[in-house]
């Protein structure tokens, strides 16, 4: 039996304990995954400071919906989904509460326009708000899938690796969801090549 099937097959264990209401279980499941989300809470937030406030609220998510699971073999990755929200809604109260318009030109979202680019290099006259709503707009257009590659990929510079670990698919998925992520917006974007 392969080491992932054991470790999936060890979460949904937890899992079902922690519905029947084992205590210890919980525990258990704080400990083992502790480590990882912590590296990679603080690898999206980039804030030591943050890191524990965010845990906290992933835990608690955990705990409060882990009845809802419809099958326990998927514990691990819907902790990383967890995760994965919790941290971004952790972002948008920090971008939200600060008092300056948001700019483009300093988000990291532009490594990923940069991406899309053509040889034209459409997107470099046009850093500016309307932009950067349009393009979170185009995003949210996209399939659940290649939108959270290209934000993970482009907006937390996520590694293809971690990227395929995390959303528990292979390189190859990882590598066809931003793709497509990139050939929809570049499809969007086409129009602003005529102004450049």
């Amino acid at each position: 039996m392969a080491k992932g099937d054991l470790e999936y097959q060890y979460y949904a264990h937890l899992a079902r304990r922690i519905r029947e209401g084992d205590p210890d279980a919980f525990a258990e499941l704080y400990d083992s995954t502790y480590d990882d989300l912590y590296r990679y809470v603080y690898y999206l937030v980039k804030d030591r400071n943050a890191v524990e406030d965010v845990l906290q609220e992933i835990y608690i998510s955990v705990y409060r919906n882990v009845g809802g699971l419809k099958t326990d073999r998927v514990v691990l990755p819907w902790i990383k989904q967890i995760a994965y929200h919790e941290s971004c809604d952790y972002l948008r109260r920090v971008r939200n509460s600060k008092e300056r318009p948001y700019d483009l030109a300093d988000d990291r979202l532009l490594t990923g326009l940069a991406a899309v680019e053509t040889e034209e290099d459409c997107f470099r006259p046009v850093f500016d708000r309307d932009l950067s709503r349009q393009l979170r707009l185009e995003l949210e257009k996209l399939p659940v899938r290649e939108r959270q590659a290209f934000l993970l990929r482009y907006e937390h510079e996520l590694k293809l690796e971690e990227l395929a670990d995390f959303m528990d698919v292979s390189l190859a998925s990882v590598k066809r969801y931003i793709q497509r992520a990139q050939l929809a917006l570049k499809k969007s974007f086409s129009h602003l090549k005529e102004k450049v």
